[in-house]
Formats: structure tokens, C-alpha cells, sequence
């Protein structure tokens, strides 16, 4: 069975709800939005060209520390390297790249194009944002780069050059071409059949995005603004890998070395932790994220809903959610208890990244898997009522849950 009409509602194109713009230091009896006014990049071209910098050292928002843009070194410019690094160079990024004035979408605070790499011939995406934009945090923007320039893993975007003139920041990354995660759940959910997203299809995306997710917490960095919009697909292939991208929220946190929480509130509705909006968080909120992902490649719609943001915001405080039986009549205990684990309240009763690339449901949808990785996670337990076997988490606040 399809989802219920006012299900879907949400996740139509033109309804601009869940597409809503990353908020940060939201006023939640306010409920205000910044509107992003992205400036052409033809304005830009035709303008004097002057000389590009480097963007460096990394911002802390909760320390409000200095973050100047550094001159970098005047060497010229070499054909991007296997490994990228950011090029350090006083030239304009019309020099290396010839950029396509099409605009290929539109991202926090900036437009994207392809562009091309005159020695290579290779394309790239490159992020423009207008700096005077009013709603543009140069630091943040600092902040982002620093990020970008420190992940090397294979389902986070790959930074490969950075250029800043005198009125746009340039940030030049792999060029991804099978759309958005957002963009294909549109097309399953509108499709003929049950729900969205088949179970091992959705383990699938989602294993990739949880090993971007260790990977990042590896490095002590939360991305805050973990959603559809913001993972995209390499190619159009069904099976293509895909990307994490837009650092623009993200920032270094050491809770487990004992960084008191996180308090600025900062995310976009339907994906944001209740802790979040209660402005004490940490490295779970992304979890949180991926809960309400998950729910949503199944069947097409997002767990907590309401008539406007305010009712969102009130449904995710409280983290009242459903299976609804007609929605959900096709899709497998197993998977629910992965959602129900991710969508818990309470942080501390929250899956962590390892528990949850361990999870039976996972791990049965991912062949290429090995079960002794879920072996030191749960334990099967014989439930006489159902006379099936249940699994039951080791630890503190693991339900014991049925897998079909």
C-alpha cells in the first residue's frame, strides 16, 4: 500500500517545508529563516579581475576565535594531484578553470556549476558564494574549508581547490552527477508499488552514510545538517556510491574528551535532534539525522510532521513518531528497531555509529558483510510467544527486538 496522500504531502517538489535552508542561532519563538540571494556568477566574470587567496585556519563558534583569510604563497598553479590539496596561488580561478554558467543547484549559502580544469580537461563542481550576501558568516565559511581540507574519505566530498577574490568565495570539489538522495526519493515514493526505498537498498545508502558518519566522528567533527539534500550520488547508476557534502554547519567538538555540550541550535526542520532544539547536544545529533533518514527511504515521508515548522519542532521535542500499519505492513521488524534505536530521545539510549553498522537489520541487507561484525552487538534470544528468535542489545538501554 502507497502512503497515505497526507503523507506524501511533504516530500512533493513544490512544497518548500522539508527543502527548508540550514537554520543556525534560530529564535524558536521566532521561527525565522534567513532567504539566501544568491548572486550571479556573470557579474563576477565580467568584473576586474584581482588576485585570489587562500582561506585558512578554522573557526570555533562557541569560542568565537579570530578567523583572518591568509595570503598564500604566489606559486603557480599545477594540474590537480590524485591525492587533492588545496592549491596555495594569487590568481583569479578563471586562470585554471573554465567555469559553466549553468547552475547545477543551489546549496547553503552559494550556487554550484561545473567547471572545467583547462590543463586536465577533468570536471569539478565549484560552490560560488557572494561574500557581501548579509546572511553570509565569512568564519563559518572558514570553518567549512578547514573541515573539507581534512576529510579523505570515499562517501565525503573531496575538496580539490579553494579561491577567494574580492566578491565571491570559489570551493572547487569532485563533481557528483546522480543527483540528490532527495531528488530519488521523489521519484521512488511517486513510483507505483510499496513504500520507497527497498530494505536492502536503504541498508545499502544508509552503511555508506554511516562509515562518512564514523569516519567523520573519527576526526571530532559533527556535521549538524546531515539530510537528503545534502548526499548526493556519483553517478545515475541505481547502485552508485554516494557523497556527504555541505560542511557549512559542521564544526570540531570533543565531547568524549570532555568539551562541555554544543548550545547553538542549528540544523533544518524534520531532521534536527530534539537535543538540539533543547540546546545541549553533541555527536549523537547526527545519529538523530539518520534516524529520521531512514524512516524516510522507506516510505517516502518523514517521521515528524506538522501544519507548519512550529508543529514540526513541538512533534521532534517530544519525539512522537508511528509505524502507521498501512504504511509500514511491507517492511520488516528488523528495520524498524533500526529506526526505533537511531530516533531515540534520549541521547544516551541513542545507537552510536559502531552499534548501528552493526545492527542485525543491516548487516542482513548488506551481503558484502561479514555477520561476526554484529556478533559482539546483540546476542538471539528464543521468544516463546512469537516462537521466533529475538535479538537483544548487550549494554545499557538496548531493547531486546523481533528480526523477520
Amino acid at each position: 500500500m502507497k502512503p497515505h496522500p497526507s503523507h506524501k504531502s511533504n516530500i512533493k517538489p513544490d512544497m518548500e517545508i522539508i527543502q527548508s535552508k540550514p537554520f543556525d542561532e534560530l529564535m524558536l519563538d521566532e521561527l525565522i529563516f534567513n532567504e539566501v540571494t544568491i548572486t550571479d556568477l556573470d557579474s563576477h566574470m565580467e568584473a576586474p579581475k584581482t588576485s585570489s587567496r587562500l582561506v585558512s585556519m578554522p573557526y570555533d563558534e562557541e569560542r568565537a576565535l579570530p578567523a583572518p583569510i591568509s595570503p598564500c604563497s604566489s606559486q603557480e598553479s599545477v594540474a590537480p594531484p590524485s591525492t587533492p590539496s588545496i592549491t596555495s596561488q594569487f590568481v583569479d580561478i578563471e586562470s585554471h578553470y573554465l567555469i559553466d554558467p549553468t547552475v547545477l543547484g543551489v546549496g547553503h549559502h552559494g550556487s554550484v556549476r561545473s567547471a572545467v580544469h583547462k590543463l586536465t580537461g577533468k570536471q569539478y563542481a565549484v560552490k560560488s558564494i557572494y561574500k557581501s550576501d548579509p546572511s553570509v558568516k565569512i568564519q563559518g565559511l572558514v570553518r567549512e574549508v578547514s573541515l573539507l581540507k581534512e576529510m579523505r574519505h570515499k562517501n565525503i566530498i573531496q575538496l580539490v581547490d579553494v579561491y577567494e577574490d574580492a566578491d565571491y568565495l570559489h570551493i572547487v570539489t569532485e563533481l557528483c552527477r546522480g543527483g540528490e538522495l532527495f531528488e530519488r526519493i521523489l521519484q521512488k515514493s511517486n513510483a507505483p508499488g510499496d513504500g520507497c526505498f527497498t530494505e536492502k537498498e536503504s541498508a545499502r545508502i544508509l552503511y555508506q552514510i554511516l562509515k562518512a558518519l564514523q569516519y567523520m566522528q573519527s576526526h571530532n567533527i559533527v556535521h549538524r545538517d546531515i539530510k537528503p539534500e545534502n548526499i548526493l550520488f556519483e553517478t545515475n547508476d541505481e547502485d552508485s556510491p554516494i557523497k556527504i557534502i555541505d560542511m557549512g554547519l559542521a564544526r570540531k567538538h570533543y565531547g568524549d574528551l570532555g568539551e562541555p555540550p554544543m548550545t547553538t541550535v542549528v540544523g533544518t526542520p524534520y531532521y534536527i535532534s530534539p537535543e538540539t532544539l533543547g540546546k545541549s547536544y553533541d555527536k549523537s545529533c547526527d545519529l538523530w539525522s539518520i534516524g529520521v533518514i531512514s524512516y524516510i527511504l522507506l516510505v517516502g515521508y518523514p517521521p515528524f510532521n506538522g501544519n507548519d515548522n512550529k508543529e514540526v519542532y513541538a512533534a521532534v521535542r517530544r519525539g512522537s513518531y508511528s509505524f502507521p500499519m498501512e504504511d509500514w505492513q511491507h517492511v520488516s521488524i528488523g528495520a524498524q528497531n533500526f529506526i526505533a534505536s537511531l530516533l531515540q530521545r534520549d541521547p544516551l539510549r541513542r545507537m552510536t555509529v559502531e552499534r548501528a553498522l552493526r545492527h542485525p537489520w543491516l548487516v542482513k541487507n548488506l551481503p558484502f558483510i561479514d555477520m561476526d561484525e554484529s556478533r559482539d552487538a546483540v546476542e538471539v534470544v528464543y521468544d516463546k510467544a512469537s516462537k521466533k528468535d529475538s535479538v537483544m542489545f548487550r549494554g545499557l538501554f538496548r531493547p531486546r527486538v523481533k528480526i523477520t
